[in-house]
């Protein structure tokens, strides 16, 4: 009897890439090959390829979704979806899939389209009740761009392109000067640039996953850098960032982040694993000394990333949590 065809969907079409490969190979060494038969399917914009971890090549058609292990042509029974940013962070996987009837451990296209937009995630956050960050949207076209700005956030700021990862293109503007300059940067990585009120405080993240049929907020992390903020070198090569878990923080603190962070997980109705990032701002007592800033529908699976590193702490084994969401696809 043939087992379960699983699909690893890896790649993409941002810098992210190369950090997908890497998430894409953590979930395909904790699948149990007594119970699953997967592959990964490499998404490139010149094309879809299918390989065994091996690197052996499959006849694959993009088509049906369907690949020939040796008695021809079969679909896959479902997808794992590890692209970070487009097209496996957007919806337009999570679409093409469903058109298919093929089942896959994130959100759906709704969520996951709009949770790709910082700017439409907080301000739906923040019209939900949640507290967020004051934040703007301009466009590259904008000739206003950096008075509204100014005008509207203030100086120091945070300039991000909307639908960007992993940090790629985002800023901390401490000047005027500096604005332009910033805009330019993010301009290059999103036509929609979010720019965003400066918070000062301590950055916190949760992780959030479905286990045993049910949602469980993971030990919060905190994160310290050196560097300006948390940016793609000091996430996957500064040698001197922390990420400390369970954070140190009072309980107090821990129980809000994991309270809120397993709210916004269903009221944006996510699924599989989602990591949510916050800011602690110590000199607030009120209900308001904890802001969301992010939701990471696909976070980073690599050795190094912090979502492994907040299993460990829970307890929880990553093959436990990967074959799990895979067999409840499975079934379904």
């Amino acid at each position: 009897m043939h087992l379960p065809l699983i699909a690893i969907l890896r790649g993409g079409y941002t810098g992210e890439s190369v950090i997908s490969l890497e998430s894409a190979g953590t979930i395909m060494a904790a699948l149990d090959a007594k119970r699953f038969d997967a592959a990964y399917i490499s998404v490139e914009r010149s094309g879809w390829t299918c390989t065994r971890a091996d690197g052996t090549s499959l006849p694959f058609d993009r088509a049906g979704f369907t690949a020939d292990r040796g008695q021809g042509h079969e679909r896959f029974a479902a997808a794992f979806i590890m692209i970070h940013g487009t097209p496996g962070e957007d919806g337009k996987l999570q679409g093409y899939l469903d058109m298919l009837g093929v089942p896959y451990q994130t959100g759906g296209v709704l969520n996951m389209a709009l949770t790709m937009s910082k700017f439409s995630t907080t301000g739906l956050l923040r019209q939900m009740g949640f507290p967020v960050s004051p934040s703007i949207i301009v466009h590259r076209d904008d000739p206003e761009a950096v008075s509204r700005v100014i005008r509207e956030v203030g100086i120091p700021c945070f300039v991000k392109p909307d639908n960007s990862g992993s940090s790629l293109g985002i800023s901390k503007v401490k000047t005027g000067d500096e604005l332009g300059p910033a805009l330019e940067k993010a301009f290059r990585e999103d036509p929609t640039v979010m720019c965003e009120a400066l918070i000062k405080g301590r950055e916190l993240t949760c992780g959030v996953i479905q286990h045993r049929n049910r949602v469980q907020a993971l030990p919060v992390c905190e994160i310290r850098t050196t560097r300006e903020f948390f940016d793609f070198e000091a996430k996957y090569h500064a040698a001197d960032t922390e990420e400390i878990v369970p954070a140190p923080v009072p309980d107090a603190i821990a129980t809000i982040v994991q309270e809120r962070s397993e709210a916004i997980y269903r009221a944006l109705n996510c699924n599989g694993m989602v990591r949510i990032d916050h800011f602690w701002l110590e000199a607030q007592g009120d209900g308001q000394q904890v802001l969301t800033i992010e939701v990471n529908t696909v976070p980073g699976f690599t050795p190094v990333s912090i979502f492994p590193k907040m299993l460990a702490a829970a307890g929880i084994s990553i093959g436990e949590v990967v074959n799990g969401m895979v067999e409840r696809m499975v079934r379904a």
